[in-house]
């Protein structure tokens, strides 16, 4: 069963980044697993929310009306959440943007008149893929810098883990104030290993993949 805590991995929350998250209006999320949401995570701010390569369960857990209040469009270039109805979280009003890619969930969303497709999508959030291990033509994994909306081009892997790091800080603070007790060191070495086996591969390269 999935920890419902989060675990640091020691990688300090860079200011820039705490800043640029509690106060932009376009949030990117890259690949969040299935993580333990804190209950008091709130993006208020947030008018957009882009969806990069994400867990099925992050993304249900995370795209929620109640940690996005003023939610008015979702950029979603990920693989299905596994609940065709999450529309059904907000009224009508809320755009959705796809890829412009032939896959089920895409597919639906856009038939049924509550999303669109758009050709430049990935260029606008994916600004470079390379294959960075491959072994004799095995084991092969991508590489990707975003380019994120008031922040920049940004490594991948860093800003995954920022985020992580972020929530862990959320967790604290809500911790802090239950005044939660703290769990000794053969726990938290096992949560930790909860953590890292919960993170899935979606293959993000079949989405990226541009034909000429």
């Amino acid at each position: 069963m999935l920890s419902n805590k989060l675990i640091s991995f020691s990688r300090s929350l860079s200011k820039e980044f705490r800043n640029h998250i509690d106060t932009t209006h376009n949030l990117c999320i890259y690949k969040l697993g299935s993580h333990y949401i804190p209950e008091n995570l709130i993006f208020s701010k947030a008018k957009t929310v882009t969806l990069i390569n994400c867990n099925k369960n992050g993304i249900l857990n995370i795209l929620t009306p109640t940690i996005f209040p003023n939610l008015s469009k979702v950029n979603y270039l990920s693989a299905d959440p596994g609940d065709f109805k999450i529309y059904e979280r907000w009224n009508d009003n809320l755009k959705w943007v796809f890829p412009n890619k032939s896959y089920e969930f895409y597919d639906f969303m856009v038939k049924s008149g509550r999303g669109r497709k758009d050709v430049n999508l990935i260029k606008e959030y994916v600004a470079s893929k390379k294959i960075i291990d491959g072994k004799n033509g095995f084991d092969i994994s991508f590489h990707f810098e975003l380019n994120i909306p008031g922040f920049g081009i940004t490594d991948g892997e860093w800003w995954r883990s920022q985020f992580y790091e972020y929530l862990v800080d959320q967790q604290n603070k809500e911790k802090n104030k239950n005044n939660s007790i703290s769990q000794d060191k053969e726990e938290l070495e096992l949560q930790k290993a909860i953590v890292i086996s919960s993170i899935e591969d979606l293959y993000f390269e079949h989405i990226t993949e541009i034909k000429k």
